[in-house]
């Protein structure tokens, strides 16, 4: 099954991994409720994200803001090593700090930064102490890998803020998909087929439905499905009634909304509420 879908569930502020794998893996589209870093040690990964492909090679840091729909297809040939930061919006939030949601700008759409190499250790000295810390045992740990992370966000953001933009040799994109991608996304209340979109963009069905696929990881519905749960979810988490928060997404049959809610995020939008 190639279905958007939210992966993970993120129930403590942040959370690190640090993986190793040296085998095929494809996966399927999907989505978080948190903002994710993927920091590229060793290896070659293709990151698929919102209608761009992104080449990662070693010390590439990929950054996924919440609700980003993306997919990873690693390579056998080499070891992919990898560092992966999930953290939640509202932890960074309560420092009051914008440095350190910036790297995470919904703005951006994701980016894809390489760090120069004299530059790089300043990174990853931050990150590898609070992999340490993670792991100790001594009093206040827990408040040192906070600190830790928080200094690698507040560089991180400096660094993008002096040269963050994404080498273009790094990146793959289609200008119509991405034309296609900002349409659906700013008319999730209004009615939309396969064959509207075609008749729009000037292009025949069947051609939308493979390019759009390629270059997205996931079919023009359960795309259009993902954004409209994940506008809900933001309507709903600000405070918005959960009736007029489904309409606003485009859901006319609300028992509907409510058995895509539970099946996309685990839980019904009164918890989130």
């Amino acid at each position: 099954m190639n279905e958007s879908i939210s992966r993970g569930y993120l129930h403590e502020p942040y959370r690190l991994f640090h993986s190793t794998d040296k085998r095929d893996m494809d996966f399927e589209a999907h989505s978080h409720d948190f903002h994710k870093m993927v920091f590229c040690l060793n290896g070659h990964v293709t990151y698929i994200m919102e209608g761009n492909s992104y080449e990662l090679q070693p010390w590439d840091i990929l950054l996924i803001p919440e609700h980003q729909i993306h997919r990873s297809i690693m390579h056998a040939h080499t070891e992919y090593e990898r560092i992966i930061l999930w953290v939640n919006d509202s932890f960074l939030r309560s420092f009051s700090e914008e440095a350190l949601r910036m790297p995470f700008d919904g703005n951006r759409g994701g980016l894809l930064y390489r760090p120069k190499v004299h530059k790089r250790a300043q990174l990853m000295e931050k990150l590898k102490e609070a992999e340490r810390c993670e792991k100790a045992a001594f009093p206040g740990h827990r408040l040192m890998q906070d600190t830790y992370l928080l200094q690698f966000l507040l560089e991180l953001s400096a660094q993008l803020s002096a040269d963050g933009e994404t080498p273009k040799n790094a990146v793959r994109t289609d200008p119509k998909i991405q034309e296609i991608l900002g349409y659906i996304n700013g008319n999730l209340r209004e009615d939309m087929t396969v064959d509207q979109l075609a008749k729009r963009f000037f292009i025949s069905t069947s051609h939308l439905m493979h390019t759009f696929k390629m270059h997205t990881g996931c079919s023009i519905h359960q795309y259009i499905r993902q954004k409209r749960l994940n506008f809900a979810w933001e309507r709903i988490r600000s405070g918005e009634g959960i009736l007029n928060a489904a309409a606003q997404a485009g859901f006319n049959d609300y028992s509907a909304f409510l058995k895509a809610f539970r099946s996309q995020y685990g839980c019904s939008p009164r918890e989130i509420k």
